[in-house]
């Protein structure tokens, strides 16, 4: 609802612009597109603020994140151009004379802020009618099919062991020998963990990982740069903080997603420094299905069918993903997917 006037505002403001080049004798045309341009820019504010808000409101996953991180920083520079081109022309406001060595430098700023404009709307459109975000029938096919493609991929045999793709994608259902599968694949980085091949209540095997010695860290897969990393956790039988870690560099340094007494926090590790870049309040405690994604700049955390928390921060470098325990009990892991965002 917001977001078509300031795009409708500023594009006539430069055509008005245009004509003014063309009409100068006509004084009043470059006030209008400088109010055109005021005007524009409040809604390009408008459209960044209602736009946060609305991405905060839902899960976006997959490829449709990385739209959503581009869609946001273009946005971004949209508004900054706009508010900072409409300083410029209220402080012209009183340039009478219309001088072309003026005017003609000053047309084709507004007209460069234009290019960012075009491609955060093209962004913007992706989403709506290529990802379907936020599509209420979207949304709800999508988790059904997530439902059938796990009862699939437990059918055929798929839960053996991690599945790596050559682009470092992976995915994982733990089956009967979850626990042998867990010892071959996974790198134990540090402390000491018993793996077990459990079963929950639902009748599905679970892989159960008990603390021996804190804190766990444990990794798998290759290197990537942005990265989607869900995982389905039972925390009821473990008493301290889960991470679920990505881009890691080594045991000290790493981006996380941290659950801790029904708070949720993004933050980075360097060298041994712990930064927390955002933390809310778990809005569902009972929720088991959680997800990170840190995508260059922006990192996102979801609980079930909500993001809970949004961090920004330093693009890190290309690592690998997987979890960090610190405290005592047993944690029960259930369906894994790492996806590669770029």
């Amino acid at each position: 609802m917001v977001v078509h006037f300031p795009i409708a505002l500023l594009i006539i403001a430069l055509a008005v612009d245009l004509v003014a080049l063309f009409f100068r004798r006509i004084r009043f045309l470059p006030r209008m597109s400088t109010i055109l341009y005021v005007l524009g820019a409040l809604g390009a504010l408008g459209a960044v603020l209602s736009g946060e808000a609305a991405a905060d409101s839902m899960v976006v996953t997959g490829e449709a994140s990385t739209v959503l991180t581009t869609h946001s920083d273009l946005g971004k520079i949209t508004m900054w151009w706009f508010l900072c081109y409409g300083v410029l022309r209220i402080a012209l406001w009183w340039w009478l004379s219309f001088k072309l060595v003026v005017w003609i430098p000053v047309t084709i700023i507004g007209a460069v802020g234009l290019l960012p404009l075009f491609q955060a709307s093209k962004f913007g459109g992706d989403m709506v009618y290529e990802h379907g975000v936020g599509v209420a029938v979207v949304d709800s096919m999508s988790t059904k099919l997530e439902e059938h493609e796990e009862a699939l991929m437990r059918l055929r045999g798929i839960a053996g062991s991690p599945k790596l793709e050559d682009n470092g994608a992976w995915q994982w259902i733990p089956g009967p020998d979850a626990d042998d599968a867990f010892n071959l694949a996974f790198d134990v980085v540090m402390g000491e963990v018993t793996a077990e091949a459990t079963e929950n209540a639902e009748g599905n095997t679970e892989l159960s990982l008990t603390v021996a010695t804190s804190p766990v860290m444990i990794t798998y897969g290759e290197s990537v740069e942005s990265v989607e990393f869900r995982a389905v956790m039972d925390l009821s039988e473990f008493d301290g903080s889960v991470r679920m870690v990505h881009h890691v560099q080594d045991s000290h340094s790493y981006h996380f997603m941290e659950l801790e007494n029904g708070t949720m926090r993004l933050g980075v590790a360097s060298s041994g420094v712990e930064e927390i870049q955002d933390e809310a309040i778990l809005p569902n405690p009972e929720a088991r299905v959680f997800g990170v994604v840190g995508d260059q700049t922006h990192f996102r955390a979801y609980a079930g069918d909500a993001q809970v928390t949004h961090g920004h921060g330093r693009a890190p470098e290309a690592g690998v993903a997987g979890f960090m325990l610190r405290g005592s009990g047993t944690v029960k892991l259930g369906r894994m997917q790492f996806t590669p965002l770029r």
